[in-house]
């Protein structure tokens, strides 16, 4: 017994103290949200650009990936590499038709050695990097120049969204994509982003060789190059008109492949660059990342504890294993309605109202109107493929902390190399 109650003492003081951090990274997002930093100045004007475009196995989007850097504006030359990583499919071959575009086909060595091996043929002052399976707007790389063009900024990015949101998974891909874009936002704010994502990304040719490229030692070459310019004392900026439209995996193999590569990726990255120091990122950044991940693990798996242990104490101890009253349980924990109901259990004094309930009823409520700001600033409509998914955000999220659990033997292994596995058998 108490035994017991010592666990239950843990498990409240745990689930404490990381509700109540979390409001405060909330906090900071909205203080975010209303600081406007003065640009730097811009110094001087580039006349070249190089665009890489690693490709695997991507002969079903690779055609209108290059058109749309073809078409796209920028006021001097314009050089287009693509380099196919040892597709297996037709990819070179639907490359091959474009005149105007360099191919590089190499054996299968990874996203990192294919940018490297591009750059050392790059002939622009500015290097641009546009995935295989991306289309980018019109004004793009235009409107992610004049960041670079400022002093001291290295790289920027811009807003990724999803092209193929109509999927089904794809639809919260796409809610979760343009949050991740508000983040970078905000984040770049202080100089904070440490992601410049495949999809868009822009560098200053000089500085990226500086740093000797794309480091092929984990997943997340677009974090960990991001991350050693900003402690190498450069700026990453941030072109929110720059609009990039990837196509992301859809199917069980293809998400769950690719969503274990990022929280992979991003365990190489706690490993190799989660330190105390002076740079913002060390004391905010990083750390969030790290909290977020955390998380996801602790009460993700509380969750799932809460879950069961309620189906198995009212449903199956009484040989009830499937009827209505087991689907309205179920979509109450799924949907937004329990997290309604909760609340208004917990104001009308139905259930206790603790701090701990009280904090956790704040953090959500400030939650969503984060989505909400996202779809509106991006999107700038709000139709049946954003309800969905913001309705019955929680399974989506489980799905993504379940992934972060079984992943968790990344943390063990020694080394990690950037191949990835796509489009593929």
């Amino acid at each position: 017994m108490q035994m017991m109650d010592l666990s239950k003492m843990f498990f409240e003081n745990l689930t404490f103290i990381i509700t109540s951090v979390f409001l405060l990274i909330i906090f900071s997002y909205y203080i975010l949200i209303f600081i406007n930093p003065k640009k730097t100045k811009k110094e001087k004007k580039f006349s070249s650009i190089t665009i890489i475009i690693p490709a695997r196995n991507e002969e079903k989007y690779i055609g209108k990936a290059i058109e749309s850097v073809l078409l796209a504006d920028f006021n001097g030359k314009k050089q287009v590499i693509v380099v196919d990583d040892g597709s297996i499919d037709n990819t070179s071959k639907v490359v091959s038709r474009y005149k105007n575009v360099q191919l590089i086909r190499t054996k299968h060595k990874g996203k990192a050695n294919s940018l490297n091996l591009a750059l050392s043929k790059a002939k622009g002052e500015l290097i641009a990097v546009v995935d295989g399976d991306s289309y980018i707007k019109k004004d793009a790389l235009q409107e992610m120049s004049k960041e670079l063009e400022r002093k001291n900024v290295a790289a920027a990015t811009g807003v990724v969204k999803v092209k193929n949101r109509d999927k089904l998974v794809c639809m919260w891909v796409h809610i979760e994509q343009i949050y991740n874009s508000l983040m970078r936002l905000l984040f770049s704010k202080l100089n904070a982003n440490i992601v410049t994502p495949g999809p868009l990304s822009m560098y200053r040719k000089k500085e990226l060789m500086e740093l000797g490229g794309f480091s092929t030692k984990g997943f997340s070459e677009d974090m960990d190059i991001t991350i050693r310019l900003i402690r190498k004392g450069y700026k990453i900026g941030y072109a929110e008109n720059a609009i990039s439209e990837t196509n992301m995996p859809y199917d069980a193999k293809g998400f769950f492949r690719q969503r274990t590569r990022f929280a992979r990726g991003m365990l190489n990255i706690f490993k190799r660059h989660l330190k105390f120091n002076r740079t913002i990122i060390d004391l905010y950044t990083l750390p969030i990342l790290l909290f977020t991940y955390i998380q996801a693990i602790i009460m993700g798996s509380f969750t799932i504890y809460q879950i069961s242990s309620g189906y198995l104490t009212y449903f199956i101890s009484k040989g009830i294993y499937f009827d209505f009253s087991v689907l309205k349980f179920f979509f109450e924990w799924f949907s937004i309605i329990g997290f309604v109901k909760w609340t208004f259990n917990a104001l009308t004094g139905i259930i206790p109202l603790d701090f701990i309930t009280m904090i956790g009823i704040i953090s959500t409520l400030l939650t969503y109107p984060l989505y909400l700001l996202a779809i509106i600033k991006f999107d700038k409509k709000f139709d049946l493929l954003h309800l969905i998914p913001i309705f019955f955000m929680f399974p989506f999220w489980l799905l993504i902390m379940f992934i972060y659990i079984i992943s968790l033997p990344e943390m063990f292994r020694k080394r990690q190399y950037n191949i990835w596995k796509k489009n593929e058998p």
